[in-house]
Formats: C-alpha cells, sequence, structure tokens
C-alpha cells in the first residue's frame, strides 16, 4: 500500500533553490580546484623536465586544491543522493520497515555530519594559529573545504529528512546501467 505523496510546502521552494544554487557552487569550485591542480602539476612536471627545477609551492597548493575536489565532490554526491547503499537488505524489508530505516539512516548521516562541523570548527579555530612552510599561509584553509562540505552535507540531508518525515520523498533512483532499469 503505498501513501499518497503530500503537497509541497512553501518551504520546498526555498529548499530547491538552496539545492539548485548549492549544486551549482560545488560542481563549479570543484571543476575550478581540479583544473587548478592540473595546471599546478603540469607546471611542476614541465619544470623539471625542461628546466631541472622544482617549485616548492606546488605541493601546498595541490593539496589544498585537492581537499576542495574531494569534499565538494561529496557534497555532490549528497545533493543526487549517490551514496553506496546497501539496497538489497532495504528492499527485503516491508514499506514501513524500509521507511524506517530510510529514516535513520538520514539521520545518522545528519549527525556525522553534524559531529565533522563541530570538530571542523575547532580544528579550524586552531589551525587559525599555524601558517604553511612555503606560502605562509594560514592552515586553516586546509579545513575549509571539509567544514564547508560538511555543513552543506548537513543542510542537504536536513531538507531531505523533512520531506521524507512529511511523505514527499525525492527520488534520484537511477540504473546501475545507464538505459537499463
Amino acid at each position: 500500500m503505498t501513501t499518497p505523496a503530500r503537497r509541497p510546502t512553501g518551504f520546498d521552494a526555498a529548499f530547491d533553490a538552496y539545492l539548485a544554487a548549492t549544486k551549482t557552487i560545488v560542481i563549479a569550485v570543484s571543476v575550478a580546484m581540479l583544473v587548478l591542480m592540473t595546471v599546478v602539476n603540469g607546471i611542476e612536471i614541465g619544470g623539471r623536465a625542461f628546466f631541472a627545477r622544482s617549485f616548492s609551492w606546488v605541493q601546498e597548493v595541490s593539496i589544498l586544491a585537492a581537499m576542495w575536489v574531494y569534499f565538494f565532490a561529496y557534497a555532490l554526491i549528497a545533493k543526487d543522493e549517490e551514496y553506496i547503499r546497501v539496497d538489497f537488505a532495504v528492499d527485503l524489508m516491508g514499506e514501513r520497515g524500509q521507511r524506517i530505516a530510510g529514516i535513520v539512516a538520514r539521520l545518522f548521516t545528519i549527525v556525522f555530519h553534524g559531529i565533522v562541523v563541530w570538530f571542523g570548527v575547532e580544528t579550524f579555530r586552531f589551525l587559525g594559529l599555524f601558517t604553511t612552510s612555503v606560502l605562509a599561509w594560514p592552515e586553516s584553509l586546509f579545513v575549509l573545504p571539509l567544514l564547508l562540505g560538511a555543513i552543506d552535507i548537513a543542510l542537504t540531508e536536513l531538507i531531505y529528512l523533512t520531506r521524507q518525515l512529511a511523505g514527499r520523498e525525492t527520488r534520484h533512483a537511477r540504473p546501475i546501467v545507464p538505459g537499463v532499469d
């Protein structure tokens, strides 16, 4: 027995706007940082190959860019609900069990990212006392993408949880192989 979907509320338009805007930002930042990483490492490879010279700043810039790519790509996974799942176990449950499992899983995800944000803030504040050895940038910059990514994922999951509890779940199911259901 399927429960009919409930009508959207006034918050749904704001939630949809947030999800769309942050998805665009997450993609743009991830792509820009990936390009930056590629260019910076290309400069390093070219410097070593043609001039027998290495640039000391490449590692710091590459690691920082990689942090942005990693944590923002994870935020994109959250927006599209493309987590690694164990659907076969949930599919064995009845409709009520599936609903409960979905809510519990989402609550665990929210709590986990809330803890990440909490420790991220503390780490950001602590690392702000130090600078990198080459570029003298605040070391807290390395934690910033983790912090922003975790905040975005927690907010995204809260939006999906409110919809789930209201009976307006967003389904992002896609076949494993495109074009095959």
